[in-house]
């Protein structure tokens, strides 16, 4: 996507900041991976979308982030985990936070931190490994084109490559899993893109010019 993927391999998909898969036909493999894969995701910069993490902490607890994003400047982040939710809007260099929905202005330093996290999301896309191209592939119950990075060895001894699944219809991102290149067990990290036609991102409080520059 648009920013580096932390963790114990250097699976890198974009400069940020995204199972049973089938075997590509010999036209497929003919394709650009690296290309097709940087194209979807300049596409999905043309209107807003939603991401969806979901992840398990080491003690087992679950947590659910989602982003909303509106070009050309605005984020809407929200945290839950357990009863707990923490939510995040940011506009241009300015963000503020609701803990349980009381909503406060941040302090500079850490609007900086999403200010920095949203200049670097609407970046211009740009793959950094290649892809390969896995044609048709079957994922949750429904056909995608597949595009999987080569594969690496993590810490664990665990083997695992970056597979994008892109809707073959509008040509957008879908998903970015990272897990085993077969699609088998649990994947390490998975991310669902959707693309809401209602995402509107109103600052909670504040009257100033949000475009203004520092």
């Amino acid at each position: 996507m648009r920013r580096e993927m932390s963790g114990p391999m250097r699976l890198k998909l974009l400069v940020l900041p995204l199972f049973a898969l089938c075997a590509g036909a010999p036209a497929a493999q003919a394709c650009d991976g690296r290309a097709e894969v940087e194209a979807s995701f300049v596409k999905q910069q043309e209107q807003p979308w939603r991401t969806r993490i979901v992840s398990e902490s080491d003690a087992g607890i679950a947590q659910e982030q989602i982003f909303d994003y509106q070009p050309p400047n605005r984020m809407h982040r929200t945290v839950k985990v357990g009863d707990q939710t923490v939510e995040t809007i940011g506009v241009n260099r300015w963000a503020w936070s609701a803990d349980n929905g009381a909503w406060s202005e941040m302090e500079a330093p850490h609007a900086r931190v999403v200010a920095i996290h949203i200049l670097n999301t609407f970046q211009p896309p740009k793959a950094s490994i290649d892809f390969k191209c896995l044609g048709e592939v079957s994922y949750e119950g429904k056909t995608y084109l597949g595009y999987q990075s080569p594969a690496e060895t993590g810490e664990n001894g665990a083997v695992l490559a970056r597979t994008i699944y892109v809707d073959p219809d509008t040509r957008l991102p879908a998903f970015n899993v990272v897990g085993a290149p077969d699609g088998s067990g649990v994947p390490v990290h998975r991310e669902e893109f959707t693309y809401p036609t209602d995402i509107n991102i109103i600052p909670p409080m504040g009257n100033r010019d949000l475009d203004a520059q520092p």
